[in-house]
């Protein structure tokens, strides 16, 4: 009898392939650049033969022969490496991060359904092969049987109490459905405490259950939560590799320094962050580090320091680029304001002078080069930051160094919200953007809308009314109630018909018909399970801004209207 033929989803087996396959260079280039720093360090060469081994056997299994035959030649030189035949130096260690980058460019090929880029894999691959035959005797490099030599090690991961356990992966848009589903179930748990609570029988028992079950869910939800967080050092050992390539594109010695590498954040923070913490440590390397020679002279090591450093604020995680190079240059700083007509800058203070690198177009830069200095970047990381419901700050000493600060929540999915209300519509900010409400009696809220201006404590706070900017029907009423939010370096204040609270709010992603719309960024289950809009604060103040007013914004706060802002 012949057996029966096992059907294979060979399009679901390439995926889990590709998911793994980048997760295995991710770990191989974080080894390589750790072999460089410890070039006879005997573990850290036998990760590395094990990642490569597991790439060429996870692509023969797949008949993916070009790829396979790549991670075999690879195996090879590091083999060679293990067995001491071929000493760990710079040179090498370029060659084999050459050989990541070629590996990533042919993961990339079959993801798009595209040929290999044979041309530079071929390059890489010969450069591969030249490592091997090059020992110190000129003889070839002998053969070792794979099966001895393989040792594989896939299929767990460190649990949480230092044991390995076996890991799964799972797909993030099931991770969503599993939060939404809870969140929702806590909205007819609640409606349904509420009937119990109208009723005029004797409920107690089921009160009690109830309030369980509530318990039950929330802590559910708290798990779901949970389970999409990462830590820090995924995306912050990545960095080891652009420190390395900028600093010897620029012929300066630079290490790489991380601190709080534990601190967790939602996996969308860090995939959305992660190009911004790319140009900044690129920035740092580049116009922030010194030459050796340079550093010499101010009395400073040759090599400089780039610092990535995370820590957990409340509902926030604080990260920090610092480097210990030369500073902002302040008089370049001024000078660069003068020429594009920023008015009389002398007697601004020195913060002030420390946000304008982030106006579009502001670079002091004396000449272009491959990493930065194209007079673009720093204002596309403040708006990617905003975008991100986070804030961005510099503080620099004229040589002593630079730090950039990130403030950004923890999650995309889950906030502390404060809910309000607009002609009739319930809307939530994110309550970090929250800094104090203001109650206003009836004769100065219609002075304070036609002026589009509100005094605070002797001091001017630009105003405008969220129902002229969302579009909200109905007649022009006074304001009663403002809400002053975090913009910028500054404070705006948005008037609203009611303030309800605050509370924890589970954010889903807009529908097709919503995502055009300025300033929403996504959607909440109400109480009673209608829908409430999420307000994307930065944005929306960007979507109705003018650029001239932009700046006087920054400046002064003065806002004259909604055509104004």
């Amino acid at each position: 009898m012949t057996p029966r033929r096992m059907d294979v989803d060979r399009a679901a087996l390439m995926r889990l392939f590709l998911s793994d396959s980048e997760d295995e260079l991710a770990r191989l280039e974080g080894e390589v650049l750790a072999l460089e720093a410890r070039p006879d360090d005997g573990p850290t060469v036998d990760g590395l033969f094990r990642i490569a081994h597991t790439l060429k056997g996870n692509a023969a299994m797949l008949a993916l022969d070009r790829f396979a035959k790549f991670a075999h030649t690879l195996e090879d030189l590091l083999d060679a490496v293990r067995g001491r035949r071929i000493p760990v130096t710079g040179d090498l260690v370029s060659v084999l991060l050459r050989a990541v980058d070629a590996m990533r460019s042919m993961l990339a090929s079959l993801r798009a359904g595209e040929p290999d880029p044979s041309g530079t894999v071929d390059d890489v691959e010969e450069e591969l092969t030249a490592c091997v035959g090059a020992r110190a005797d000129g003889q070839p490099v002998e053969k070792v049987d794979e099966a001895a030599r393989a040792r594989p090690d896939r299929g767990a991961t460190p649990g949480g109490d230092g044991r390995w356990g076996p890991a799964l992966r799972i797909e993030m848009a099931k991770i969503d459905q599993l939060l939404d589903l809870a969140s929702r179930a806590l909205v007819v748990q609640g409606q349904m405490g509420a009937g119990l609570l109208r009723s005029a029988a004797d409920n107690s028992d089921l009160l009690e259950l109830h309030q369980k079950g509530e318990r039950l869910l929330m802590d559910l939800q708290d798990w779901v939560i949970d389970t999409r967080m990462i830590p820090v050092a995924t995306f912050f050992r990545a960095h080891a590799r652009t420190v390395r390539d900028a600093a010897g594109a620029q012929g300066k010695q630079v290490r790489l320094h991380v601190e709080g590498e534990r601190v967790r954040v939602d996996t969308g923070i860090g995939e959305r962050a992660r190009d911004v913490l790319t140009h900044l440590v690129r920035n740092a390397v580049d116009h922030g580090i010194e030459s050796p020679s340079g550093r010499i002279a101010r009395g400073k090591t040759p090599e400089g320091t780039v610092t990535l450093r995370a820590a957990q604020n409340g509902n926030q995680v604080v990260i920090q680029v610092a480097d210990d190079g030369a500073g902002l240059n302040l008089s370049k700083i001024r000078a660069r304001a003068r020429q594009l007509g920023r008015g009389d800058v002398d007697n601004l203070p020195v913060e002030q002078l420390h946000q304008m690198v982030f106006e579009p177009g502001f670079s002091t830069a004396e000449k272009v080069t491959e990493l930065s200095g194209r007079g673009v970047g720093m204002d596309v990381v403040r708006r990617r930051v905003e975008d991100l419901h986070g804030t961005v700050e510099i503080d620099s000493a004229e040589g002593k160094g630079t730090t950039v600060e990130l403030r950004l929540p923890l999650s995309l999915s889950v906030i502390e919200g404060f809910w309000i209300e607009v002609a009739g519509t319930d809307y939530v900010l994110p309550l970090d953007e929250v800094i104090e409400c203001i109650e206003l009696p009836p004769e100065r809220g219609r002075r304070v809308r036609s002026e589009g201006m509100v005094e605070l404590r002797g001091e001017p706070l630009a105003y405008i009314h969220l129902g002229d900017v969302l579009g909200a029907p109905g007649e022009s009423r006074p304001v009663e109630q403002i809400v002053v939010v975090r913009y910028r370096s500054n404070r705006v204040g948005l008037g609203v018909d009611a303030i309800q609270g605050e509370r924890q709010t589970v954010i889903k992603p807009l529908g097709r018909l919503f995502r055009g719309v300025p300033g929403i960024s996504g959607s909440t289950l109400r109480p009673d399970g209608g829908v409430a809009f999420v307000i994307d604060t930065a944005r929306l103040l960007r979507s109705v801004a003018r650029p001239s007013a932009v700046g006087v914004l920054a400046e002064t706060t003065s806002i004259r209207g909604p055509a104004d802002i």
